[in-house]
């Protein structure tokens, strides 16, 4: 086993920093990008009908390379980027992995989470895990739920006894090693699911993960013509297992949050859209294996090895998205809502309800 890496949580003064590059950089108007989702794979072992990825499936897709990494946050680190999420398709059936985990550990001074449905195979898993793990990167994984019901949500058999036995190995790997990542379940809601929830908190609490939950969302530019696409409605159930989750101490999203959940499946909830508003406006972009860069929509608006990030988020193609954002009824989603729950209350006046009539 590699010598463990231990990097520390930013201090107080690396905040600040932070915050005074990005002020200046609004101030200048220059591209502000807090957080890099890195698409390392398209290719994926399970098929959730909810997926916003896109291209999924089995055999299909393109992987990234740990040479195209390097190369692509060599060209970003002129904008300081303060945290990097990798996600798919699913990344660990990307061969480069570990190689990917050794180097990006530490360049981001706010932290690196990885997202796995953690379905593949013990040997696959582990040779995944313990990389991460030994480089005190996040791992967050999906559960859906239990049985036919898991099977149905991700698109795959067996789904919740081999996700389970996976946890239980990362939860045994994270103590021999000392490791220091957090490990979290992520719960999407819906009407499918919405009985086994409390069982699902009662899981994550069993190992020690936190957890986080969401509804389903249905995006604007998502093809909603498959039948399996699960849906959330407003009930009674509703209401007790968001009152269930925001007593749990392990439940890692803010209880704003919890509670918008409810008004935004019955409709009532303002909508919230960083790409839109203030200091926000290019807070969070998405890369593919290929360079292309995108917002929420995933709609290439130009390659990295092409044109920089001031290039690229300006012109035609930028001006069409954002119009398309404008159009949207809004999401719920922690990764796009709950930095701007985090907001003043006098900002948030300023920036809920952005849209086009």
């Amino acid at each position: 086993m590699q010598k463990k890496r231990i990097f520390k949580t930013p201090k107080a003064g690396k905040i600040l920093g932070y915050g005074s590059i990005y002020l200046a950089k609004w101030i200048a108007r220059k591209p502000l990008v807090f957080n890099l989702n890195l698409n390392v794979t398209n290719l994926c072992n399970q098929n959730c009908p909810m997926c916003n990825a896109v291209i999924v499936g089995q055999g299909t897709g393109t992987t990234i390379q740990f040479k195209q990494v390097k190369q692509y946050l060599e060209i970003l680190n002129p904008h300081r980027i303060a945290s990097l999420t990798i996600s798919g398709g699913e990344p660990s059936l990307v061969k480069d992995m570990p190689e990917i985990f050794d180097y990006v550990a530490g360049k981001f001074p706010f932290g690196v989470n990885c997202n796995s449905n953690l379905y593949a195979q013990e040997n696959v898993i582990r040779r995944f895990a313990e990389a991460a793990l030994r480089n005190n990167i996040r791992i967050g994984t999906s559960f859906d739920g239990f049985g036919e019901t898991a099977d149905r949500l991700r698109g795959a058999k067996d789904v919740a006894a081999r996700v389970e036995k996976n946890i239980a190995m990362l939860t045994e790997m994270r103590r021999e090693m000392g490791s220091s990542s957090t490990l979290n379940m992520h719960t999407v809601i819906s009407d499918a699911n919405i009985d086994q929830i409390p069982d699902i908190l009662a899981l994550s609490a069993k190992y020690g993960w936190t957890q986080t939950l969401a509804p389903v969302n249905n995006f604007f530019y998502q093809d909603c013509s498959d039948l399996r696409a699960p849906k959330l409605h407003y009930s009674d159930k509703l209401e007790e297992v968001i009152n269930i989750a925001s007593r749990m101490p392990h439940v890692a999203v803010s209880k704003s949050f919890l509670r918008g959940i409810v008004t935004y499946v019955k409709g009532e909830q303002d909508k919230y859209c960083p790409y839109l508003t203030g200091i926000f406006k290019i807070f969070k972009i998405f890369l593919d294996p290929n360079g292309d860069v995108s917002l929420c929509s995933r709609t290439p608006l130009g390659n990295i090895t092409e044109k920089n990030l001031r290039e690229i988020f300006r012109g035609e193609k930028y001006d069409r998205d954002i119009a398309s954002y404008r159009r949207c009824p809004g999401c719920w989603m922690a990764c796009f809502v709950e930095v701007l729950l985090a907001t003043p209350k006098w900002y948030q006046r300023m920036i809920v309800n952005v849209r086009t009539k």
